[in-house]
């Protein structure tokens, strides 16, 4: 007998703390936990295409097809998890309701921190921050334009080749993060955690209020 969606074994990990939107998705009804589990994408991010991993992480498995914008926040999924790149508006035709994002409080520079639980560890490469550009329009999904170019925060593992230290390049339960000094109210922020092993990454997107 086959096992139910509900009970996928191809899940692999989500934030748990602070609410991403995707927890948002699962508390309103609209997704699983393990759809949200499985938001993975190319890794090359925010690059277009496909390819090697960059210097000196070459040696790592290429980046399949990074997600398209529009789909950024999904991991490039666009089944019923397209749902997280919805707008305020687009969420609030699929509820039949007003809606808007739920926005975390946070103080520029402050060390925000995330907890995640993995249900597929990974050999782990690390994880890449982004955040929206000042003036970004929260009545348009989450594109490239939307984001400012560069991650705002990094941290790799310096290992190479992975597969000479996979027993080192673990995933971090508890992982966090200098804030931007210079930005105030409503942004998104983009995680990724950044696999190895594999082409993907797997994508957590965070609505904060800067106060």
């Amino acid at each position: 007998m086959n096992k139910p969606q509900t009970d996928n074994p191809l899940r692999h990990g989500r934030v748990t703390t602070p609410a991403s939107r995707g927890a948002v998705a699962i508390d309103l009804g609209v997704l699983s936990g393990w759809q949200v589990d499985e938001m993975e994408g190319g890794k090359n991010f925010p690059a277009l295409a496909a390819g090697p991993f960059p210097a000196p992480f070459q040696t790592d498995n290429p980046s399949v097809a990074p997600p398209a914008d529009g789909h950024i926040l999904s991991g490039g999924k666009t089944d019923a998890r397209d749902c997280v790149n919805f707008t305020d508006e687009e969420m609030s035709k699929k509820l039949n309701r007003a809606f808007t994002w739920p926005l975390i409080n946070v103080d520029a520079g402050q060390v925000f921190k995330v907890t995640w639980k993995y249900t597929a560890p990974h050999t782990t490469r690390g994880y890449r921050w982004l955040i929206t550009k000042d003036g970004w329009d929260p009545k348009q999904r989450i594109s490239r334009a939307q984001l400012e170019a560069q991650p705002f925060a990094e941290d790799f593992y310096p290992q190479v080749p992975y597969y000479s230290h996979a027993g080192e390049l673990k995933a971090k339960v508890d992982h966090e993060v200098k804030l931007p000094a210079n930005k105030k109210g409503r942004h998104v922020i983009v995680l990724m955690w950044i696999v190895a092993n594999t082409g993907n990454a797997f994508y957590q997107a965070f609505d904060v209020d800067f106060q």
